[in-house]
């Protein structure tokens, strides 16, 4: 009968569904966890049932030996793969991989030498990336969901021009070919305003603000001129930088075109990152973001604010 034959149909669908899930978070596996437990089709099943159901709250992970032992919804995103921090040896890095952590998420986080001094944690892997070398970028963004590129230049990572515009355009390039979804670049406020005190008197420190310029027009340029409109780049300005905990979303001002800045924790500078890997109103959007409460017009200003902004922001990744 005809309602015979649609319930199959459903039943088709749904069976290829799965499989297509269930192969999707192997491929997955099989790339975040090399050099680990291998993860058993039992867990793979789990994620795949659990992610066809709509399941909500968390899934016992059966048979991961200790590397994971249980993922936090949404399923989806864990299982597009995690998301890796360029420069985590850095202030600014170091806080978006615990604000990773913090969500429960996957990440890799990276340095030139692939050492870094963070506390061990399963859902952490810490890989030897450097933007200034693009061989080194592929394995590690290998099966990434999100990357978020938060090196700037150093005294053993390379200048401005190395690391914030050709690293940066390496980084971009290496997320192209990679397929992923989201690049986040964490870049610098009023870098469009080149007559502003606050550019002028950071680009005594090698330039630097010049450079990242050049290299956010030209990765702008870059995702541009793509076909696959599945693949985009977010650019975060924040202003003066801090070392305070993060005060919230809810103390945050976003703006554009560099007419106000303020002061902003790296914490929260960590958390509008990461939440913008999965945000579609980030996409290709470049904004800054600073507190409301120090927020000035640009030109406003003063040596207090833009001394909070140094070029020590870390390695080369």
């Amino acid at each position: 009968s005809s309602i015979a034959c649609d319930e199959f149909k459903d039943v088709f669908v749904a069976c290829i569904g799965l499989a297509r899930i269930a192969v999707r978070a192997l491929d997955f596996d099989r790339r975040f966890f090399r050099g680990h437990a291998e993860p058993s089709p039992a867990m793979l099943l789990a994620i795949a049932e659990a992610r066809w159901r709509g399941a909500e709250g968390a899934l016992e992970l059966p048979g991961l030996d200790g590397v994971v032992d249980r993922l936090d919804l949404p399923f989806e995103r864990a299982l597009l793969g995690p998301i890796v921090v360029l420069g985590a040896g850095g202030r600014t890095g170091r806080q978006c991989v615990r604000a990773v952590l913090d969500r429960g998420q996957l990440v890799v986080a990276t340095s030139r030498t692939g050492e870094l001094d963070l506390a061990a944690s399963p859902q952490c892997k810490i890989v030897a990336a450097d933007v200034t070398r693009p061989e080194t970028l592929r394995g590690a963004l290998a099966g990434a969901r999100g990357v978020i590129f938060a090196a700037s230049q150093s005294k053993g990572g390379g200048s401005a021009n190395a690391v914030d515009n050709e690293g940066l355009v390496n980084t971009a390039k290496a997320c192209i070919e990679a397929g992923v979804t989201r690049l986040v670049i964490v870049s610098s406020g009023a870098v469009s305003r080149p007559d502003s005190s606050v550019y002028q008197f950071l680009n005594l420190f090698g330039n630097i603000m010049a450079e990242k310029i050049a290299g956010e027009d030209r990765v702008r340029a870059m995702y541009a001129a793509l076909p696959n409109n599945d693949l985009g780049y977010t650019i975060v300005r924040p202003g003066g930088l801090t070392d305070a905990e993060a005060r919230g979303f809810g103390a945050v001002e976003l703006g554009q075109g560099d007419k106000f800045s303020g002061r902003i924790s790296r914490a929260d500078v960590a958390d509008l990152s990461i939440a913008s890997i999965d945000s579609d109103a980030a996409r290709n959007a470049t904004f800054e973001c600073f507190y409301v409460d120090t927020a000035k017009p640009l030109e406003a200003v003063g040596l207090s604010n833009i001394m909070k902004q140094t070029v020590q922001e870390g390695s080369s990744g």
